[in-house]
């Protein structure tokens, strides 16, 4: 642990007002031989520049961050791009910055990334864990099939070589068949699996069973298609296309403290509100500094604080944070103006001019910055 310096401790005990780990950011970088009259003037610094980021009062924030995000935002690429050396597309730019702002639950590219633990951190691990984790269809472990006709059934060979490698036994294959074929389903001779059709299947209905067999899930996790496989500085990582935290939490050899998707529903109904905010911090960040732009992370702090601040996120839609809105004209700014009009003067609703926006629309002073004092001129005595 680093020794503080006695004048940065004075410091820190005549201003405890002062941010904490600004002082903390001091004493881990300040030279061990340092000279008291140099610590004074770095300390003096850092307390004018502190002085100097600090917002005014009633400063209007929330149009200063809306201005600071939404221009450099209309110089960001339309389109998707490839990183380099990674088999799995990445969406950045103004696509994912939507997917981030609006919370989608359906992205176009969802994405995981696992660290193993020491223990699993080698080549036959890796590849063990990743065929856990990647989902695999009846198709990939079938070496043949057949449909038969006059017996109304589908016969299938299992390659038993595949069943093997994932560690399956034929018979466990049957319950992890579509339910619509579940039941008229058996293994035969412990390596054919047979579906019955009914008594009036034709041709194209036993084709029908065919499919529904051949795209069931034996093996793995529920819409992870594709698993990649990387190593960096002699660790091993797992890139995933599809997501499904909890039950990637369940398999051994899994660093649950390392584990990150890029969905926030997903990482908020697996660790919280907090580890949401952070994703929506960071992935907001990761685009913006992806497009060579540049944007305090002051402005996207506060817009993660709007999105998180009720227990949950939401998005920046009519449906989120908007509805959340109490007066009507604050509403019928952001969308469906004539809709949120009419329902207010349906219902009677009083609409106080408390908000900016709706001081802009009536023609008023808003109640930020020079609009919060008043000025009263008391007239001379005759």
């Amino acid at each position: 642990m680093v020794k503080e310096n006695k004048l940065v401790t004075k410091f820190r005990e005549e201003n405890k007002d002062f941010p904490q780990y600004i002082l903390d950011e001091v004493t881990k970088h300040l030279p061990s031989k340092v000279t008291d009259a140099n610590v004074k003037k770095i300390l003096v610094k850092i307390a004018e520049e502190y002085e100097d980021s600090l917002i005014s009062p009633y400063e209007a924030i929330g149009v200063i961050t809306a201005q600071s995000v939404g221009e450099p935002s209309t110089q960001m690429t339309l389109n998707t791009f490839h990183f380099a050396g990674v088999a799995s597309s990445s969406v950045q730019g103004l696509p994912r910055l939507i997917e981030i702002l609006d919370v989608k639950k359906n992205l176009e590219s969802p994405q995981m990334r696992i660290h193993l633990t020491e223990k699993f951190n080698n080549e036959a691990s890796v590849k063990l864990v990743a065929g856990k984790i990647k989902e695999t269809k009846l198709v990939e472990i079938a070496s043949s099939s057949d449909i038969d006709t006059e017996n109304k059934k589908v016969t299938i060979k299992l390659d038993m070589k595949a069943l093997k490698k994932f560690d399956l036994e034929a018979e466990a294959i049957i319950s992890y068949l579509d339910r619509k074929i579940r039941k008229d389903s058996e293994i035969v001779d412990g390596k054919i699996l047979e579906v019955k059709g009914t008594a009036t299947s034709g041709l194209k209905d036993l084709m029908g069973l065919k499919e529904l067999a051949y795209n069931s899930i034996v093996y793995g996790i529920k819409g992870v298609s594709d698993v990649n496989l990387t190593k960096t500085d002699g660790e091993y990582l797992i890139t995933t296309q599809g997501i499904s935290l909890k039950n990637v939490k369940k398999i051994e050899g899994v660093d649950v403290d390392r584990l990150f998707c890029n969905d926030i529903n997903e990482i908020f109904d697996t660790y919280g509100i907090e580890a949401a905010r952070a994703l929506i911090i960071n992935e907001l960040m990761e685009v913006v500094n992806s497009q060579g732009l540049s944007v305090n992370e002051r402005h996207v702090l506060l817009i993660a604080d709007a999105m998180c601040y009720i227990g949950e996120p939401r998005g920046m839609t009519r449906y989120g944070i908007v509805a959340d809105k109490l007066n009507v004209l604050t509403k019928a700014s952001f969308e469906t103006a004539l809709k949120h009009i009419s329902k207010g003067a349906i219902m009677n609703e009083i609409n106080p001019l408390t908000s900016i926006t709706e001081n802009i629309m009536t023609n008023q002073m808003v109640n930020v910055g020079t609009g919060i004092p008043k000025v009263a001129v008391k007239p001379r005595a005759k």
